[in-house]
């Protein structure tokens, strides 16, 4: 009867939260109890009884809280389900579309009084949100009658699968609890978001598996196939995202419509619900270090305020968790930050996941999929409540965190991009800024900014903005890791253990997108036009000329527009090298396209590309050139449209697969065919120009292609093909067994070289004489550099090498990893983009000094000629989440130039 008085307690604590109805029935039942009994006895203020007029999923779906997994479209039709039994009190808004066509919504729900206003809601958070407009009596009416604004969002990794089901138990309590003191306050006090499903295409992936997997009764065997899910998994969307990665270069439809209806609603507090290894417990902030230092005491105070209600809560129902480890709040890309910085406090929870129903722990005790629910239940409506029990805190909260960020003197006063370099690279870039809620205006040409000349003009970023947090870490070159937080890393990496850095420490949009900024000490007084994030890409079109037409090899702008010509059979030369015409100099790789050659439409079809991509090109009237090769030299290739093939599947890094396959494709409109690695021995490549091979996973290249896929690539390149291999592909290309370039990758500088105790039992004997001996002694031998936990490099370009053009200037790579490879001879292979010096390499975020001295003037882009074609390796990976837009330049000469200047017959 004890243990029957301990669950009833536990039920009495959380009712309707802690159980369905139906598990409490059970429950009841098993311990001997009546309804009648818990009638009598649960009196506590959380006791919910819910209106049957509100369906329950399982009378909508046929399973109740926490039995299944709900897929992701039987999950959006839930929350419309109940927005029609209770529409005064939820409505449901559609905001994105899948790549794969499902639908994204969320649902507002609060009371019927605070419903009848969402319009003026709006506009008041609005009004809110910008604190230079409003005079102290506005601000403070605002306050006082504005809900607090509670956001949570579920399931942005689609194999992370109990927060759904927790998002739709949250809206069922919240319209259906009618006793629920908490409830009542959360509807009086807020208006709460739920986004159910961020991530419907993952989430399916994941369901199908596991569906394919199941048999007679769940299966808790960590091994069991209903686990072990088939490349790429759940976790990623369509074009294999990590969209927890995604927030602020916002590349996938499903972020970018997310990140739209949160600037139109403004949350105060928000939540990202997230799974972890199941052998974990549940994580809430307070976070770990480090945290980005634009993140103010208020907003860390408040997961304080949060944090202790949710331990309030799971100490009542009997559920472990932990704070303030592994999960930072430092890279401005997650599903916390990203909110976070536009002046909300926002969270991630994790809880332990049992990637199924049931997942047996490691010591010995089951954790269901209904555990999961419930944790994550209990988390979102303990937000929902501190806030409301805090709504002026949390509203003035958001407020004054963007009013200090209007008026804040610390750091540069704004941001100056050009033009000149890398036109459409800028162009792209300031409506990435505009995307994110950040003021940008443009500066006409022949400005001179912050003593910066801007001939072809560009845009200023007041950093002094109500979003001034997330434009500084974004915009600024550097954000720096706090000093003590470094010391510590160092002092662990002494002793032996792993760094505690979460993610890169350097995403400056500048300096990923290769766009030259100039950080200004003072606000200058620039006049100019907003920009906003879907206003047309700007086009320089010519008038029809006489001979035919040249487009400058200038950016990746151009490089889509060759494409695109290619692609409609326009037949097309580039330049090896610079040459003038008409008095104009063009750089090399530039394109000429001969009229004479070309389509009756040619005309239309380049003002039509170019219009639509934002590209320039100019007229020529003749092909008689004042410098430089004429149009009929050797130095001239024909441009082919690539028949582009990548490596897909097991072997393969999903990221960097859906990364590569996405810059190729959806940015550049180039199709991929993707060839499982398995098939690659097999398979006819003949019928391909270009076969790119991503970044490694599991047993990698060697175990998939096995020694006749490494010859039927080797044949291919032979052939006249381009063979490219990004990042850790590297490492295979190089192989000794493979040797298709003649790179090597380095051990740590000073290493021991040896293999320790050797293979005898006996060994001849040392004396170890002092610290300084034993430190030497304990030394790993043969070890890899340290891991670079991810930081922006600078490289230079190699001026001879056809594949740097656009990079007379240089660029910048992310580093991460240890891969450092050795410098080439001359006479092996063209190194194309090396690393720049020690004292210039680091272009932003953190790198060990050793790591700094290693990786100086070591290749970042290698080619060789192979027989008629090509081998290319980037040494790290230039598509990687598909922020490296700078990069895109590079890829796109070896996917367009290479080919052009093989020697295969066609």
């Amino acid at each position: 009867m004890f243990r029957a008085v301990l669950y009833l307690h536990a039920i009495q604590t959380f009712p309707g939260i802690f159980m369905t109805h139906r598990l409490l029935l059970a429950a009841l039942t098993a311990f001997g109890l009546s309804a009648a009994a818990l009638a009598q006895t649960a009196s506590t203020p959380l006791q919910a009884r819910y209106d049957t007029a509100i369906p329950d999923l399982e009378s909508a779906l046929g399973h109740d809280f926490g039995e299944e997994i709900t897929p992701p479209e039987e999950a959006v039709d839930y929350l419309r389900t109940l927005a029609v039994a209770a529409p005064d009190r939820m409505q449901v808004f559609d905001y994105a579309t899948s790549w794969e066509g499902r639908d994204l919504v969320y649902a507002v729900i609060g009371s019927a009084e605070t419903m009848a206003r969402l319009d003026g809601i709006r506009a008041d958070l609005q009004a809110l949100a910008d604190p230079r407009e409003l005079s102290g009596a506005e601000r403070d009416a605002l306050i006082g009658r504005l809900p607090v604004i509670v956001w949570l969002g579920y399931g942005v990794h689609g194999d992370e699968i109990s927060s759904t089901d927790a998002g739709l138990r949250t809206a069922y309590h919240l319209l259906a609890a009618t006793n629920d003191p908490v409830a009542n306050t959360i509807r009086e006090n807020a208006l709460v978001i739920i986004d159910p499903v961020q991530n419907p295409d993952g989430r399916n992936r994941f369901i199908n598996s596991f569906t394919q997997a199941r048999g007679l009764q769940a299966d808790g065997y960590r091994y069991a196939a209903e686990h072990d899910q088939p490349w790429p998994g759940g976790r990623h969307n369509h074009y294999l995202f990590d969209m927890n990665r995604d927030w602020f270069i916002m590349t996938q439809p499903e972020t970018r419509g997310r990140t739209a209806a949160m600037l139109d609603w403004r949350p105060m507090v928000i939540v990202d619900a997230h799974e972890m290894g199941g052998d974990q417990s549940y994580f809430f902030p307070p976070v770990a270090d480090p945290v980005n230092p634009v993140l103010t005491g208020g907003q860390l105070e408040g997961h304080d305020i949060i944090g202790q209600n949710h331990a309030m809560w799971f100490d009542r129902i009997g559920s472990d968790y932990f704070t303030r480890e592994i999960f930072d709040a430092f890279y401005p890309g997650y599903g916390d930050t990203w909110p976070m910085m536009q002046g909300g406090v926002a969270m991630t929870y994790e809880q332990g996941s049992a990637r199924g129903l049931v997942w047996t722990r490691r010591n010995g005790g089951d954790l269901t999929y209904a555990d999961g629910v419930t944790n994550h239940f209990i988390a979102s409506l303990s937000t929902a409540q501190a806030a409301a029990e805090n709504r002026e805190r949390f509203v003035r909260g958001f407020h004054d965190v963007r009013a200090a960020a209007s008026t804040t003197a610390e750091g540069p006063a704004a941001i100056v991009l050009t033009r000149e370099t890398n036109r459409w690279g800028a162009e792209r870039l300031a409506r990435l800024i505009a995307r994110q809620g950040i003021e940008i205006s443009r500066i006409a040409a022949g400005t001179t900014a912050c003593g910066a000349a801007l001939p072809e003009g560009g845009f200023h970023i007041d950093l002094n903005q109500p979003a001034g947090q997330l434009a500084r870490t974004l915009l600024q070159r550097d954000t720096p890791l706090p000093d003590d937080f470094l010391d510590a890393q160092e002092d662990r990496r002494t002793r032996g253990l792993d760094h505690e850095l979460y993610d890169v420490t350097a995403w400056s949009l500048p300096v990923m997108f290769n766009v030259q900024s100039t950080e200004c000490a003072n606000r200058p007084n620039l006049p100019g036009d907003a920009v906003t994030a879907d206003e047309p890409m700007p086009a320089d079109v010519a008038d029809s000329a006489r001979f035919g037409y040249v487009i400058p090899w200038t950016d990746a702008g151009q490089a889509r527009l060759v494409a695109a010509l290619a692609a409609d059979g326009v037949p097309m030369r580039t330049a090896a090298s610079e040459f003038t015409i008409q008095g104009e100099t063009f750089p090399a790789g530039s394109v000429v396209i001969a009229r004479a050659s070309a389509p009756a439409n040619l005309d239309s079809l380049m003002r039509l590309h170019a219009r639509t991509i934002g590209a320039v090109y100019a007229g020529l009237d003749t092909s008689w050139t004042e410098d430089g090769p004429n149009f009929g030299s050797s130095q001239f290739a024909d441009i082919i449209a690539p028949r582009i093939a990548m490596a897909w599947g097991e072997g393969t890094d999903a990221n960097s697969a859906g990364g590569l396959r996405y810059v190729l494709e959806r940015r550049y409109g180039l199709p991929v065919t993707v060839i499982r690695a398995a098939t690659m021995a097999r398979a006819d490549l003949s019928g391909f120009d270009v076969i790119l091979l991503p970044e490694q996973s599991g047993g990698g290249y060697a175990a998939e292609f096995g020694e006749s896929g490494a010859a039927n690539l080797s044949r291919f390149a032979q052939a006249g093909g381009t063979l490219i291999a990004l990042g850790d592909a590297t490492r295979f290309i190089t192989d000794p067994d493979i040797n298709l370039l003649p790179l090597r990758r380095e051990r740590a500088a000073d290493t021991p070289t040896g293999n320790g105790a050797g293979e005898s039992a006996l060994v001849p004997g040392s004396v170890i004489e002092d610290d300084g001996a034993l430190q030497a002694a304990l030394e790993p031998r043969n070890a890899r550099p340290d891991t670079a936990p991810g930081a922006l490099l600078n490289v230079t370009a190699n001026a001879d090498a056809f594949l740097s053009a656009g990079y007379s200037q240089g660029a910048a790579a992310m580093v991460t990893g240890s891969d450092i490879y050795t410098a080439v001879p001359l006479d092996e292979a063209d190194t194309v983009l090396r690393f720049a010096g020690p004292d210039t390499l680091v272009a932003s975020g953190h790198l060990w000094e050793e790591n700094i001295a290693q990786t100086a003037y070591k290749p970042f882009l290698v080619s060789r000629r192979t027989g008629s074609g090509f081998v290319v390796a980037f040494t790290q990976d230039p598509t990687a989440r598909g922020y490296q837009e700078g990069l895109d330049l590079a890829l796109l000469n070896a996917v367009i130039l290479a080919p052009a200047r093989s020697y295969r017959l066609r």
